[in-house]
C-alpha cells in the first residue's frame, strides 16, 4: 500500500512538471543569438523549438569602453540580439553575455592556451565576479533585460596543477570566460561560490524571463 501511494505521488509530480513545461512550449520557436551548447540546453528546458544563430556583435569593442561591468554585459547582449534581428523580425530573440571582473580588470576568453594559463594564474587565490546578462527581443522591441551577479573564489593551487588542467581541458579553457566550468568543480575543486545562483555562474540567467512569460499566459 505504501509503495502504491508513493508511485501515485511520483506520477502526480510528473504530470505537474509536464503541464508546467508545456505551458512554456506553446510559444513560438526562439532564436538564440549564440552558438553555446550550454545555453541551448538550458532553453530547451522551456521551449520546444530553439534555433542557434551565431551573432555578429563585436564583443571586445564594448569591453574597452569605460563603463560599469553590468552595463557592458547588457550592451553586448543587446548588440548580439540586434545583430540577428533583420533575419528573424517575427521571432523571439534571446541573447546573453558574461563579463568576468577580477581586481577591476575585465577578462575575456583567451585566444591561446598560454593566455588561458596566465589567466588562471592571475585568478588563483582571489575572488572574482561574473556579470551575466540577458536581452530579449519580441516583435522587434525589447521584451526583457536583466543582469545578475555571482561572486566566486579561485583556490590557491599550484602552477603545475594549473598547467596540467589547461593541458587536459583545452576546449574548456578556450571557450569559457573564466577558463573553467562550474560543472566540473566537483572533480577539480578549484572554486568556492561566495554568492550567486548557478544560472548566473553558467552565464544565462533565464528564470525571471520564464516567470514573466508564465505570468502573461
Amino acid at each position: 500500500m505504501v509503495n502504491l501511494w508513493k508511485r501515485k505521488g511520483q506520477n502526480r509530480k510528473k504530470v505537474v512538471e509536464r503541464e508546467k513545461k508545456e505551458k512554456y512550449t506553446k510559444l513560438s520557436k526562439v532564436i538564440l543569438a549564440s552558438s553555446s551548447e550550454v545555453r541551448n540546453h538550458m532553453l530547451k528546458e522551456y521551449f520546444s523549438g530553439v534555433v542557434n544563430v551565431p551573432h555578429n556583435a563585436e564583443e571586445e569593442k564594448y569591453k574597452r569602453i569605460k563603463k560599469k561591468p553590468e552595463k557592458i554585459a547588457l550592451r553586448i547582449a543587446k548588440e548580439k540580439a540586434l545583430s540577428v534581428l533583420e533575419n528573424y523580425p517575427n521571432e523571439i530573440i534571446i541573447a546573453s553575455d558574461q563579463i568576468l571582473v577580477c581586481e577591476n580588470r575585465v577578462l575575456s576568453k583567451p585566444k591561446s592556451l598560454e593566455e588561458a594559463t596566465n589567466k588562471l594564474l592571475f585568478l588563483r587565490n582571489k575572488a572574482h565576479k561574473l556579470y551575466s546578462s540577458i536581452y530579449v527581443i519580441k516583435k522587434g522591441k525589447c521584451y526583457f533585460q536583466q543582469v545578475k551577479v555571482a561572486s566566486l573564489f579561485f583556490a590557491n593551487i599550484t602552477q603545475n596543477d594549473i598547467e596540467l588542467y589547461v593541458k587536459n581541458n583545452k576546449k574548456t579553457v578556450l571557450t569559457t570566460v573564466g577558463s573553467y566550468k562550474i560543472e566540473e568543480n566537483s572533480k577539480y575543486k578549484f572554486l568556492s561560490i561566495i554568492d550567486g545562483d548557478l544560472e548566473t555562474i553558467l552565464g544565462f540567467p533565464i528564470k525571471d524571463l520564464i516567470k514573466k512569460i508564465n505570468n502573461e499566459n
